[in-house]
């Protein structure tokens, strides 16, 4: 099936003009003249972020007014997305979660040890030591502090569902690693399914396999595995409801990364599942999470605005020189963090997005954020992590970013290694899956600016002394003429972990 962009009338249309129509439906119940602001923008790539942060002060604002926007924008991007029979991506999740049969569950156990949950380190010391170079919220002190106190904490008789589990930062392997139990939702490749059940099997956690049953007849389990997150949406809606049926809790962990256009559709497949768990599985026995992203638009607590100021109040001379320079060419401009008052007091607004990202990758995103907040009204538990820039193979596999990622350092930013990110987020996970005092436990949830900002591991993008936009062409030519640094990535038992302390 091919899944198009429609506007509200059912004509396909482009990316562009769908990420126009999703905020302008979300705003036009409550502020109509913002709406046709945007759909009258005739720049829309040059001038979408400053859309995108216009609207997350109102995500943050009047609570009713909050969730008509929200609900608008989730409900217009799943129903919007169609197929050539004109079928919604959430019709068909809707409709697979109540048919039966459609999947075969194979159920693979591990035969290894738990691992430890970071190898040869103090959980709580290395998190202080992120959250003191600002690479982290103290939140996250705060959860590895839990942890470290409460070893005996495990994944237990939670079921991790993994919508994009093969991907290369999915937390699929790690819960596995320390000893839970994962349903991996994939796209068939005998490849990537082998090296995961091969992990599984390694491992003291148990691997569910999904086989479709018209799949079923080939020889080896490998190559009948698989789903596909957009093209089996309504199988993977039923296996999840049938999973439900059985297990104590469902974890529905989001972790797919298309890039392009592409990227909506994964994410309006994922959001439709999700809405439909929401809808028909018990609170108690469903929780919800995301893999987030640094480069998006904040809304965060105010002690971040002081420290983005304090930081480019306190440049030295050699760096005011530079950043003059730099200035000329547009680079390197002062933070501009705004105070705004929001239903959980005061908070800073900041734009941490990334032009080069594009606006589907921003519209995927931050609607993740827009169903974190919504599904936390709802009384679901939500664990929203935003994750570091993460040094993934198809980073490091484009040279300029390469130097991209080299330069960061020069600016106190440390992207983590692939490794890293899964191991921290899986952590972080786990935590808020069983700490009461999290923020993402349901009692909690009522403050939405922690529900989506307090467990963050930026890597320091938040904390910047600069408009995070004006550092990455800065950073890229620095890089070019830097020496490898051993510490510019934060790997796992790395020298940089031993700088954070």
């Amino acid at each position: 099936m091919k899944f198009t962009f429609r506007d509200p009338q059912g004509n396909s249309v482009g990316s562009t003009e769908f990420a126009k129509q999703i905020l302008a439906t979300a705003v036009e119940k409550t502020q109509p003249d913002f709406a046709r602001e945007i759909l009258a923008e005739s720049k829309w790539r040059k001038n979408y972020q400053s859309y995108f942060l216009r609207l997350s002060k109102i995500e943050f604002g009047d609570r009713a007014i909050a969730l008509e926007v929200m609900q608008s924008a989730l409900t217009a991007m799943t129903e919007q997305i169609q197929n050539e029979n004109n079928e919604s991506i959430a019709g068909l999740a809707r409709a697979g979660f109540v048919a039966k049969g459609l999947v075969e569950t194979v159920a693979v156990a591990g035969t290894g040890v738990v691992e430890p949950m970071w190898p040869n380190a103090n959980l709580a010391e290395l998190a202080a030591g992120w959250v003191n170079r600002d690479l982290a919220e103290p939140d996250v002190l705060e959860a590895f502090k839990y942890l470290q106190n409460n070893p005996g904490t495990k994944p237990g008789g939670d079921l991790l569902f993994a919508l994009a589990g093969n991907a290369e930062l999915s937390g699929a392997k790690d819960w596995l690693s320390l000893g839970g139990r994962v349903a991996v939702v994939a796209r068939p490749n005998p490849v990537a399914w082998q090296a995961l059940l091969e992990h599984a099997k390694r491992s003291a956690g148990t691997l569910l396999v999904p086989v479709l049953r018209a799949n079923n007849a080939k020889p080896e389990l490998y190559e009948r595995a698989g789903l596909d997150l957009v093209q089996d949406v309504s199988a993977i809606a039923s296996w999840l409801h049938e999973l439900s049926r059985t297990e104590s809790r469902v974890v529905v962990s989001s972790y797919a990364y298309i890039g392009g256009s592409n990227q909506i559709i994964a994410q309006a497949a994922q959001d439709a599942l999700i809405a439909a768990a929401s809808t028909n599985i018990a609170k108690s026995k469903l929780a919800l999470s995301w893999l987030a992203t640094p480069l998006d638009v904040v809304v965060a607590g105010k002690e971040i605005h002081d420290r983005q100021l304090e930081k480019h109040r306190a440049r030295g001379s050699l760096v005011r020189a530079r950043d003059g320079f730099w200035r000329i060419f547009g680079q390197l401009e002062k933070a501009e963090p705004t105070l705004i008052e929001t239903t959980s007091g005061t908070s800073v607004s900041f734009d941490a997005s990334s032009v080069r990202q594009g606006s589907s990758y921003l519209l995927a995103k931050h609607s993740e954020k827009w169903r974190a907040m919504v599904a936390a009204r709802q009384g679901n538990l939500v664990s929203y992590t935003v994750a570091p820039p993460a040094a993934t193979r198809s980073v490091l596999s484009v040279k300029v970013l390469n130097y991209t990622y080299k330069g960061l350092a020069r600016f106190g930013v440390y992207p983590f290694s692939a490794a890293a990110t899964r191991r921290v987020m899986a952590l972080l996970l786990l935590r808020n899956l069983n700490d009461s005092n999290s923020p993402a436990a349901p009692a909690n949830s009522g403050n939405q600016v922690r529900l989506v900002s307090a467990t963050s591991v930026h890597g320091a993008t938040w904390r910047l002394a600069y408009s995070s936009e004006s550092i990455w062409v800065v950073a890229t030519v620095l890089g070019f003429f830097s020496r490898r640094d051993k510490n510019a990535i934060v790997e796992i038992d790395s020298p940089s972990n031993r700088l954070a302390k």
